[in-house]
Protein backbone atom coordinates (compact mmCIF):
# COMPACT_ATOMS: atom_id res chain seq x y z
CA UNK A 1 0.00 0.00 0.00
CA UNK A 2 1.38 3.39 -0.97
CA UNK A 3 2.49 5.45 2.02
CA UNK A 4 0.19 8.31 0.95
CA UNK A 5 -2.74 5.87 1.31
CA UNK A 6 -1.75 4.83 4.83
CA UNK A 7 0.96 2.28 4.04
CA UNK A 8 4.09 2.03 6.17
CA UNK A 9 7.19 4.03 5.26
CA UNK A 10 9.66 1.15 5.58
CA UNK A 11 11.76 -0.75 3.05
CA UNK A 12 9.48 -3.82 3.15
CA UNK A 13 6.70 -1.70 1.66
CA UNK A 14 8.69 -0.46 -1.31
CA UNK A 15 10.20 -1.53 -4.59
CA UNK A 16 12.29 0.07 -7.29
CA UNK A 17 10.48 0.99 -10.48
CA UNK A 18 11.50 2.61 -13.71
CA UNK A 19 10.12 6.13 -14.13
CA UNK A 20 7.53 4.98 -16.69
CA UNK A 21 6.21 2.19 -14.42
CA UNK A 22 6.12 4.58 -11.46
CA UNK A 23 4.00 7.00 -13.50
CA UNK A 24 1.64 4.19 -14.57
CA UNK A 25 1.10 3.17 -10.94
CA UNK A 26 0.40 6.68 -9.66
CA UNK A 27 -1.56 8.13 -12.56
CA UNK A 28 -3.03 5.35 -14.71
CA UNK A 29 -4.59 2.78 -12.38
CA UNK A 30 -1.85 0.15 -12.26
CA UNK A 31 -1.10 -1.70 -8.99
CA UNK A 32 1.93 -3.62 -7.73
CA UNK A 33 2.19 -6.97 -5.94
CA UNK A 34 5.49 -8.25 -4.61
CA UNK A 35 6.40 -11.89 -5.24
CA UNK A 36 8.00 -14.10 -2.60
CA UNK A 37 11.39 -13.05 -4.00
CA UNK A 38 10.40 -9.37 -3.40
CA UNK A 39 10.32 -8.57 -7.14
CA UNK A 40 7.37 -6.53 -8.44
CA UNK A 41 4.48 -7.83 -10.50
CA UNK A 42 2.48 -5.12 -12.25
CA UNK A 43 -1.31 -5.41 -12.22
CA UNK A 44 -3.00 -3.58 -15.10
CA UNK A 45 -6.22 -1.62 -14.66
CA UNK A 46 -9.48 -3.31 -15.64
CA UNK A 47 -9.64 -1.15 -18.78
CA UNK A 48 -6.59 -3.03 -20.08
CA UNK A 49 -7.27 -6.48 -18.57
CA UNK A 50 -10.70 -7.03 -16.98
CA UNK A 51 -9.27 -9.97 -14.98
CA UNK A 52 -6.32 -7.80 -13.79
CA UNK A 53 -3.79 -10.62 -14.19
CA UNK A 54 -0.36 -9.75 -12.73
CA UNK A 55 2.48 -9.27 -15.21
CA UNK A 56 6.01 -10.10 -14.06
CA UNK A 57 8.45 -7.23 -13.77
CA UNK A 58 11.85 -7.42 -15.42
CA UNK A 59 14.97 -8.85 -13.77
CA UNK A 60 13.07 -11.18 -11.45
CA UNK A 61 14.59 -14.35 -10.03
CA UNK A 62 11.44 -16.47 -10.16
CA UNK A 63 8.24 -16.71 -12.16
CA UNK A 64 6.02 -17.30 -9.10
CA UNK A 65 3.58 -14.89 -7.51
CA UNK A 66 2.77 -16.01 -3.99
CA UNK A 67 -0.50 -14.96 -2.36
CA UNK A 68 1.26 -14.61 0.98
CA UNK A 69 3.85 -12.15 -0.31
Amino acid sequence: MHWADGGPTDLDNGCLLRQRCHTQVHHHGWDIALGIDRHPWLIPPATIDPRRRPLPGYHRRTMHLDDAA
